[in-house]
């Protein structure tokens, strides 16, 4: 058996009689919430900024309530606690808001932590402790279950939730309301928390859930943007599984083993978001949606019936005809495909289970179907050649169907970040944490150049996919931040396929857009958290946009 390369806790299940008892609680209560009770703790649960764009007709995605947050929320409000999304991720000085909404206003504080925001979730932890001190932090999400060392050795952060936090929430809650904590966290499973004497701890996983069907519906109007004078936007995000049959050299996955929920779950959950918040679109994020063809089949026939717009993400080795057919008859608009690299030799580094011929054949069979092909594409994978970046380069114009490209990151937890910490690429971990809270997703980002190539070898390649964007499933978006920021107008329109979907000009005022950087990023850009010649390898040619910002004044902070 081939060894796994995400930490072994992660592949746990959650089964034992607790984690039983806490499930048949979130099941009860979903059907039968508990009246909010002002007596319990007040829980805060904060979303910070990321500094990633999105391309014209995806700025939905950055924008809308994500099912983590949500569900944490969701069963917390549904046990009668009384819950408070606090929301920064646009505004200009996001640490001082977050501050001024938290501190005086809540009892227990959660920070969702995501690979991009480790600064802000360090700093803004570091002054709420200071002013409360006795106001205890809890951070999950994927970046903390990657590196919990680290929150637990150079953050304030109390208690680490490793993995699915669901569960591990309503234990917490219970025995924090009831005054047990200090007996009860070394009992509690799936955490790192501190001892008496400060010292960090570790008890054993908790593990995945067995069963989907016990997460409740997903109560959306938690999110301040429910009551913003334009409400909730139609656009979500959801899924109907976890986890991945595939181990990627470049992904993190905090729950990597596959669980799905039911056909009849999916109905009751669609219906429900459909009567309850007028939805009209989905970005299933399920990581590889189309996996298992029965099951395929099963989910596209609940989605027909519910009359929305959808999008997914899955390989190209996971489609078929009755598969595209039944995606397309139930509201498919683009299926977007980890291709990453034609390259043979990358592709095997990559651990993809794919090949070039393997993503014609689905391009086509997509294609063939009506259904547009969306194609995700990576500058600088270990094993990537001149010739092999050209010839994805020719790919991507020819067809025109790229949907994002990006340099390679090295994500805390996986192999590539392993690989790059142990050659000496990655000086800190502290200091890699940093520097991804800069990336943007734009081509004059820095970059992390483990490929070898030349660096305008690299930027010349990863401009010429990006101008071979087609337009994004939501060209008539409603919901722009006032503080949004938009970058690189294009005039050139793309092909046919393009104009007849986006319109002419469809790119003309931007081709990406995403919140701004947070205050005093320039603190973070390579020349300061790499070696030098790390630095020079991926940073000389061009200024990120952090770097950019080095002469900008920033706010006070609190």
């Amino acid at each position: 058996m081939a060894r796994k390369s995400l930490a072994l806790e992660l592949y746990a299940n959650a089964d034992d009689a607790t984690d039983r008892q806490y499930i048949d609680q979130m099941r009860q209560q979903d059907v039968t919430p508990v009246p909010t009770d002002p007596s319990l703790p007040r829980f805060t649960l904060l979303v910070g900024p990321s500094p990633f764009t999105m391309p014209r007709g995806w700025e939905f995605f950055l924008t809308s309530p994500y099912e983590g947050a949500t569900y944490i929320s969701t069963v917390l409000h549904n046990a009668g606690y009384p819950v408070r999304i606090v929301d920064v991720r646009y505004d200009l000085d996001p640490l001082k808001s977050a501050y001024d909404q938290i501190v005086g206003q809540t009892d227990v504080l959660g920070v969702c932590t995501f690979e991009d925001n480790f600064p802000f979730c360090r700093e803004l932890m570091a002054k709420v402790k200071e002013a409360e001190p006795e106001v205890p932090i809890l951070c999950g999400g994927s970046l903390v279950t990657s590196v919990p060392h680290i929150f637990m050795e150079e953050t304030a952060c109390d208690i680490a939730v490793i993995s699915e936090g669901e569960l591990t929430i309503l234990e917490l809650m219970e025995s924090h309301a009831a005054g047990r904590w200090s007996e009860d966290l070394p009992r509690i499973k799936g955490i790192c928390y501190r001892d008496p004497e400060g010292r960090a701890k570790r008890t054993p996983a908790r593990g995945q859930m067995m069963d989907l069907d016990a997460l409740p519906r997903m109560r959306l109007d938690l999110w301040p943007q429910a009551q913003s004078p334009m409400g909730l936007q139609p656009q979500i995000i959801s899924s109907y599984s976890r986890g991945c049959k595939m181990d990627c050299s470049f992904c993190y996955r905090t729950t990597p083993q596959v669980r799905a929920k039911s056909p009849e779950k999916m109905d009751r959950d669609m219906a429900w978001l459909k009567s309850q918040y007028h939805i009209d679109f989905s970005f299933f994020v399920d990581l590889t949606f189309s996996s298992h063809r029965g099951q395929t089949l099963e989910i596209c026939d609940v989605i027909k019936d519910h009359d929305i717009r959808w999008t997914c993400l899955t390989r190209c080795a996971d489609m078929d005809e009755p598969r595209i057919n039944a995606m397309r008859d139930s509201g498919c608009d683009i299926v977007l495909y980890g291709v990453e690299s034609l390259g043979k030799d990358v592709l095997r580094e990559a651990r993809k289970g794919s090949s070039e011929n393997l993503t014609v054949r689905a391009m086509r069979t997509t294609f063939d179907a009506g259904v547009r092909f969306g194609s995700l594409l990576i500058v600088g994978l270990p094993n990537e050649s001149e010739e092999s970046l050209g010839h994805m380069v020719e790919f991507a114009e020819t067809y025109n169907h790229v949907t994002r490209v990006k340099y390679l990151s090295a994500m805390p937890g996986t192999t590539v970040y392993q690989q790059a910490v142990a050659a000496g690429t990655i000086r800190s971990e502290i200091d890699h944490l940093n520097w991804l809270s800069v990336e943007q997703a734009l081509h004059e980002d820095e970059f992390l150049n483990v490929s070898g190539l030349p660096e305008q070898t690299c930027r010349d390649a990863y401009k010429r996919i990006y101008d071979a964007y087609q337009p994004g499933p939501v060209m008539d978006f409603r919901h722009y931040p006032e503080n949004f920021q938009y970058f690189h107008p294009q005039p050139d329109d793309g092909s046919e396929r393009s104009t007849s979907y986006g319109g002419t000009k469809w790119r003309t005022d931007w081709s990406s857009a995403a919140g701004p950087l947070v205050p005093l990023s320039d603190r973070f850009t390579l020349d300061k958290c790499a070696d030098p010649e790390v630095a020079a390898a991926g940073s000389s040619l061009m200024d990120c946009g952090a770097k950019q910002m080095a002469d900008t004044v920033s706010p006070d902070a609190p």
